[in-house]
């Protein structure tokens, strides 16, 4: 009897676990149908606009390298960039996003243990990640909700990276339902959002004020665009793994449901053999007197 009342128990904690499964996936379903058709339809755009930065900044070092002398401190005093690369990790603050997160902090882990850059950790699991894998180097940390995102929460990413030379970011990329990646890519223009190799221009381009202010634009509002593409990318990616682990998650309880829902049965029919046994039993006691 304790046996059965156990298994029954156990039943009913994995029907729990499967609704919430459920619900999980539904929301996930639902954040996809939201940021799915505009993280798509813009992808191409931003790629292109990633090539133009890319060109941009070609020139612009072009044209640093005209420079001397008195300009040329004058330009440093005014754009006041530290010189140094960081590297952005893009993770989440809940859980069961299925393997897609860790696959990111990984990627990112190998590359900080190598560099020397400067570290910035968006997310508590990426957080806890980091602080368990012992890497000693020190690291600043800020939050951003995993659904609705808005270039105001932006903002302080955004002032922290746009001081540095270089800024690479780590984030989970979205190609369809079934296949999520992680991928690393560039903010500062040194290579487009796309990963591919460009050739340096060999020809010069005509700028209009000037190289300066085209390129302080593109360092402010272009990065401000491709990084709030970024994000959503990231998080159109880690609802889709959700959606596979809850879709996974489902068919291991519906498997040990299964088991238990078996075992049940058959401790229920033993019980009742049993019963009728000790009744049996009672009969020929009685037929005896």
């Amino acid at each position: 009897m304790q046996a059965q009342r156990k298994i029954i128990d156990e039943i009913g904690v994995n029907t729990q676990l499967k609704m919430l499964t459920q619900a999980y996936q539904e929301h996930a379903i639902v954040q996809i149908n939201l940021a799915r058709f505009s993280v798509l339809s813009s992808r191409e755009f931003m790629d292109e606009l990633s090539e133009i930065f890319f060109n941009v900044k070609n020139s612009y070092e072009i044209y640093l390298k005209s420079m001397t002398g008195k300009d040329k401190q004058l330009h440093k005093d005014r754009i006041r960039k530290n010189g140094r690369e960081v590297l952005i990790l893009l993770s989440s603050n809940g859980k069961f996003y299925g393997d897609l997160v860790t696959k990111v902090c990984r990627l990112f882990a190998e590359q900080a243990k190598v560099s020397d850059s400067d570290i910035l950790i968006v997310g508590n699991e990426g957080k806890k990640f980091y602080e368990g894998t012992g890497i000693k180097k020190p690291f600043a940390y800020l939050d951003l909700p995993d659904t609705t995102i808005t270039l105001e929460m932006l903002k302080p990413l955004i002032q922290a990276i746009i001081g540095y030379q270089k800024a690479t970011v780590f984030y989970g990329k979205f190609t369809n339902i079934i296949s999520q990646d992680a991928v690393q890519t560039s903010l500062s223009g040194d290579l487009p959002v796309t990963g591919k190799k460009l050739e340096k221009a060999k020809e010069d381009f005509l700028f209009e004020p000037d190289i300066e202010k085209v390129m302080e634009f593109f360092e402010s509002q272009i990065l401000s665009i491709l990084l709030n593409q970024t994000v959503s990318e990231g998080k159109l990616a880690r609802f889709a793994s959700r959606i596979k682990a809850m879709e996974f998650a489902q068919n291991n309880i519906e498997k040990k449901l299964h088991i238990l829902s078996y075992r049940e049965r058959r401790l229920r029919n033993m019980g009742m053999n049993k019963k009728q046994l000790q009744l049996f039993a009672g009969r020929a006691l009685w037929n005896k007197r």
